[in-house]
């Protein structure tokens, strides 16, 4: 089978996010959502919920930055480095300076590349270019010029699948964790209570 590897500019358009002075609040009258990292869960596509809101009017021009879905959001900042593909999202919605905007070019499946992008030989290509020491970064250059695998369409449909496989997998596994935990807390409190009456009586 041959594979392609290209860069991930061949793959995508990289921009990197929008600047804001300053702290972000919601306004009232905002009409642009952003989206930021404490909307997104590592490993999961991400979907808009009215809890997200957090709308601001631009005080310049923000069109370039526009989001849309099959877009996706890479963090840029720190050590944590990961890519979320966004699926539902508000119009029209930006996301701040500390992502790249990855919006993938035709015979690219966002999917795919989200995945792709989040796997160890590539997360080491990523650590491999990361500068600074007080608030690590990755150069957009750099990062643009980084090589992936860039199988056909119907094999990035296929590990596009896979991947939203895993996704709901781990969600599941969450869900179960959490609800596993409120029933031992219900089952300790029934338990104490029980000892109490039992004491007192």
């Amino acid at each position: 089978m041959n594979i392609d590897l290209v860069s991930i500019t061949h793959c995508a358009q990289v921009i990197s996010g929008y600047s804001a002075k300053g702290a972000i609040a919601d306004d009232p009258n905002g009409r642009v959502q952003v989206i930021t990292a404490q909307h997104l869960t590592k490993g999961e596509p991400y979907n808009y919920r009215p809890a997200h809101r957090l709308r601001i009017t631009p005080p310049r021009d923000s069109d370039k930055y526009n989001l849309e879905p099959g877009d996706i959001l890479f963090m840029s900042r720190g050590s944590n480095n990961y890519a979320v593909l966004l699926e539902n999202i508000p119009q029209p919605a930006i996301a701040p300076l500390t992502f790249f905007i990855l919006k993938p070019k035709t015979g690219v499946v966002p999917a795919y590349l989200a995945w792709c992008l989040n796997q160890e030989p590539v997360k080491a290509q990523i650590n491999a270019i990361r500068t600074g020491a007080g608030t690590p970064m990755i150069p957009r250059k750099a990062f643009s010029e980084i090589t992936i695998p860039l199988p056909s369409l119907d094999k990035q449909l296929s590990l596009a699948a896979l991947a939203d496989l895993q996704a709901r997998e781990t969600a599941l596994l969450q869900q179960l964790v959490q609800e596993t935990e409120r029933m031992h807390r219900l089952t300790g409190q029934r338990v104490l209570i029980n000892l109490t009456g039992a004491i007192e009586r």
